[in-house]
């Protein structure tokens, strides 16, 4: 079961370099050189999970996993990689957009070069993205 976390406190603002939270577990912060595209806090089942999404780099052969999920206490869980499977060129995956609370729990949408955005959910076992499909 999903629910939101009342207990935790997210500081950051779009165009912030800088994430921070708080909560019964202690305080957290993370430093990025680019402003991070979102961040979003959730409990699940019994543990609170922080999702930022980092700055999408579109250069050719760049890495497409700029989204981390971070326990409460800042340590990290998994970093997430989209699908490589969405289109047929997999590296015309950009990474990830958004991420868009969806009944408790972040629906992560990625982006493509040419074949539009894709949505996905994190599986909090493994860190996959299960259930990719268009966005809109």
């Amino acid at each position: 079961m999903t629910e939101a976390d009342p207990g935790v406190v997210v500081a950051w603002t779009p165009g912030d370099t800088t994430v921070r939270w708080s909560g019964p577990a202690g305080r957290a912060e993370k430093r990025y050189d680019r402003p991070p595209r979102d961040v979003m806090a959730w409990r699940e089942r019994d543990e609170t999970l922080v999702v930022v999404v980092e700055a999408v780099d579109t250069a050719p052969f760049t890495p497409s996993d700029n989204a981390v999920v971070f326990r409460a206490d800042g340590s990290e869980r998994f970093r997430l990689e989209p699908p490589r499977d969405l289109v047929c060129m997999p590296g015309d995956v950009h990474g990830f957009h958004l991420a868009v609370p969806r009944d408790g729990r972040p629906l992560m949408i990625m982006v493509t070069r040419n074949a539009g955005d894709f949505q996905g959910r994190i599986d909090p076992e493994t860190g996959a993205i299960v259930d990719p499909n268009t966005w809109r």
